[in-house]
This record gives structure tokens, C-alpha cells and sequence, in this order.
């Protein structure tokens, strides 16, 4: 045939995907609740701190007397975008939660997130290239740190797993190491 290949349709069978494993919420690890009332500090924190850089201008002008400043309709409209996304965050906040976990499997590492927006991310242990943990202040405090997995050809983590213990971060980098030589 001049040289030229023929593809045999059978070297490429279709997978039949109703019998792939599945990501059971029953499998998934829960975060820790440190991790949880971190999250709730720094909303907390950001609601009150945007809530005074609202609301002072809008006593201080109203103390004044005058057509000074930008009008009262403005500063309204301002503190109702600022209600529903600090609203909007809360409803994540609140029923994201529960969504967030991660599962170690003998091949690849999962995690999901994001009530508006499940994420799930599944990572190879084929592809980690390396990993890294990283504790912030916040993370020392309340102790937990990340887990963050790259792989080859990403500019980034291909999945970060906030919100860890340490000893856990330390035996999932362990493990890859110990098994696949990350």
C-alpha cells in the first residue's frame, strides 16, 4: 500500500465509562474544621474591614453639609454590590463546606470543592513531577498547611489540597516519594 499504515479499528476499543471508578462522597477525606475557622476568620475579617471602608465615608458625608462628594445614590449602590457578594461568598462559605475533601487512591490524588462550581481534580501519581507544603501564619496558628502537587509541563500546582495537617501533608508526600519518586 505505498508505504502507508493502515489503523486497525480494534487497536483503539472504546471504554465503556459506566464501569470507571467512581469519586463516592462515602471515599472522601473531610477537611479539618481549623481549616474551617480559618475561612471563617478571613471572611469575617474582609466583611468588617469592606463593611468600615463603606460605611465611614457614608456617616462622614452625611455629617456634612453640602453638595460635597459624590451623590448618596452612589454610596447605595456601592453597599448593595458589596451585600450581595459578601452574601454571595457567605452561601460558598456555607455550602461549600461540606463539598471540600480529598482522596488518596493507589494510583492518583483527588480533590473537590465549590458549591456554585464543583471542582474535582484528579491527579496521577505518574505525572507529580514534585510536591511542596506550605504553612502560612494562619496555618501555624490554627495548624494546617497545603499540599501542593505539579506536574510535568504546568506552570502551577496542578492541585493544591489546602487546609491539611501537617503530619497528613508530610505522609501523602511520603507516600509519593516512597512509591513514585516524586
Amino acid at each position: 500500500m505505498n508505504g502507508l499504515e493502515v489503523v486497525q479499528p480494534d487497536l483503539n476499543p472504546l471504554v465503556d465509562v459506566a464501569s470507571l471508578p467512581n469519586v463516592e462522597d462515602d471515599f472522601l477525606t473531610p477537611l479539618p474544621r481549623a481549616y474551617a475557622k480559618a475561612r471563617a476568620l478571613v471572611y469575617g475579617l474582609t466583611f468588617v474591614v469592606t463593611g468600615l471602608a463603606w460605611l465611614a465615608p457614608c456617616l462622614w458625608l452625611s455629617m456634612q453639609d453640602g453638595e460635597h462628594g459624590p451623590p448618596a445614590a452612589l454610596w447605595w449602590m456601592l453597599g448593595g454590590a458589596w451585600t450581595a457578594v459578601m452574601a454571595l461568598w457567605g452561601v460558598e462559605e456555607r455550602m461549600g463546606w461540606p463539598m471540600r475533601g480529598f482522596l488518596v487512591r493507589e494510583r492518583d490524588v483527588v480533590y473537590r470543592s465549590g458549591w456554585w462550581t464543583t471542582q474535582v481534580v484528579a491527579v496521577p501519581f505518574s505525572r507529580i513531577q514534585h510536591s511542596e507544603i506550605q504553612q502560612g501564619p494562619l496555618g501555624k496558628w490554627l495548624g494546617f498547611c497545603s499540599l501542593k502537587l505539579f506536574t510535568a509541563g504546568a506552570s502551577g500546582a496542578n492541585l493544591n489540597i489546602p487546609g491539611l495537617p501537617p503530619e497528613t501533608a508530610r505522609n501523602i508526600r511520603q507516600l509519593l516519594e516512597a512509591n513514585h519518586g516524586v
